[in-house]
């Protein structure tokens, strides 16, 4: 039988017991476990629920499906998906992947860390320290097959990953009070390092355009007929694969990116880059025409990879369909280089209407209007000037075009936002205020 964590929210208190067992059973330098707080401003609308979360060991874990350096794996006696610090290079894709907010990263030790499920406790016949550390018995831990549920939580993310948790207490079930209650509810854990805060993305985003501008400059000239000068092109494909390091906690195990290319997106972006960094780079170097078709061949692919990596933790349509993916941006960035007006028309038709389609899509609270705003002018006016000179883009056209491209990539990121439970829980609340207020 399958076993895992069994959770009653009509008991829970929000006292921490349990993140308390976990730290100090472990010698944890981070908190594995988080207690949500559904309705943590205690509106007097809707119940507040308290739901203790750590990693559930799910049957399909993404996290471990993703990881790039295979540093997770999945012990055979008890089902916990386990993580080797030595093994991760600390580039936190298993975050974006998880919508449990299981995977914490270590701002000391620069790599990730989580719930093992207490594997020394769970040798000696125990059970994990949070669950016999709660003093309400709102925390458990058992056999979760077979069972009736009670009814899950609406906001309980779903991916299909077939976590190991159950839940026994309906969602309309109030939990206990504490008297007297706390002064401060535990809120919701928030990554401050997924995408939506482009002070923790700013590598990605270099890397992400300057691999476009790499792979434009190699189609333009298959186009044109001519080479990328040799120097300009290598300092672009430099910079692109140097500031990809400077997102990842461990620099120099760069190397384990490429251990799991079959599964995970991210590693075989990173295997897709190299390959395209050696075939592009002799082709420029040596001028083989040949090579340089390999090369827009490789390029293309890289830019699909890259696009694969956003769309695997989040395939919303919103991110399929924005402007900024790298595959569309690179084919107007070739069209506008190469004079190509036809093709760039239809093209930037294509990326207004996605540009507009996002702006309509995002929060209305936070929607970047300027920026959204500053994007769309700096793409009409480069078109509206190659259009009528109907030649050769000169460079200050050139700089206003490229300068929007990239706000483009930097709103992608804004609106980027993977599944993950406080921002349901956000959603859901706002959904059910607003629904009982108009009663």
């Amino acid at each position: 039988m399958r076993k895992g964590f069994i959770f009653n929210h009509s008991k829970c208190v929000a006292c921490n017991s349990c993140s308390a067992a976990c730290v100090l059973e472990n010698g944890w330098s981070v908190h594995p476990r988080t207690i949500f707080t559904f309705n943590s401003g205690a509106d007097s609308l809707l119940p507040v629920i308290n739901l203790s979360l750590a990693c559930n060991h799910c049957e399909k874990p993404s996290c471990m499906t993703g990881c790039p350096a295979s540093a997770y794996s999945r012990e055979s006696s008890t089902g916990a998906i386990l993580i080797d610090e030595n093994k991760c290079i600390g580039c936190r894709y298993c975050q974006w992947n998880c919508p449990y907010d299981a995977p914490k990263f270590d701002i000391d030790k620069k790599v990730i860390l989580k719930c093992n499920l207490c594997q020394a406790l769970m040798a000696e016949g125990g059970i994990p320290a949070c669950a016999s550390g709660c003093p309400t018995g709102a925390l458990g831990y058992g056999e979760t097959d077979g069972e009736e549920t009670g009814g899950q939580y609406s906001w309980f993310p779903d991916k299909n990953l077939s976590p190991s948790v159950k839940f026994i207490s309906k969602e309309n079930i109030k939990p206990l009070k504490i008297i007297p209650e706390h002064t401060e509810r535990t809120g919701n854990s928030e990554r401050k390092d997924i995408p939506g805060k482009i002070s923790g993305e700013t590598s990605l985003i270099l890397f992400s355009f300057l691999s476009t501008i790499s792979v434009s400059m190699i189609l333009a000239s298959v186009i044109r007929g001519i080479f990328p000068g040799r120097l300009s092109f290598i300092v672009v494909l430099f910079f692109s694969g140097l500031v990809s390091l400077f997102h990842l906690g461990k620099k120099l195990r760069f190397w384990r990116a490429v251990l799991n290319p079959l599964h995970s997106p991210l590693s075989l972006e990173i295997t897709a880059f190299i390959l395209y960094c050696i075939i592009s780079f002799t082709a420029v170097l040596l001028q083989l025409p040949a090579l340089l078709v390999a090369a827009s061949i490789a390029g293309l692919i890289l830019l699909l990879s890259i696009d694969r990596v956003y769309a695997f933790a989040d395939c919303r349509k919103s991110v399929i369909l924005h402007s900024g993916q790298t595959f569309i941006s690179a084919l107007i960035i070739t069209s506008f280089v190469s004079g190509s007006i036809e093709p760039f028309i239809f093209i930037a038709l294509i990326k207004l209407f996605l540009s507009f389609y996002s702006y309509f899509r995002a929060n209305p609270v936070d929607n970047h209007s300027t920026l959204r705003f500053l994007r769309v002018a700096f793409l009409v006016i480069p078109a509206l000037s190659l259009i009528m000179r109907n030649a050769y883009p000169d460079i200050f056209t050139f700089i206003l075009f490229l300068t929007g491209e990239l706000f483009d990539r930097i709103l992608f990121y804004m609106d980027y936002s993977p599944l993950h439970i406080s921002k349901l829980i956000e959603a859901k609340i706002n959904t059910e205020k607003n629904g009982k207020k108009r009663y």
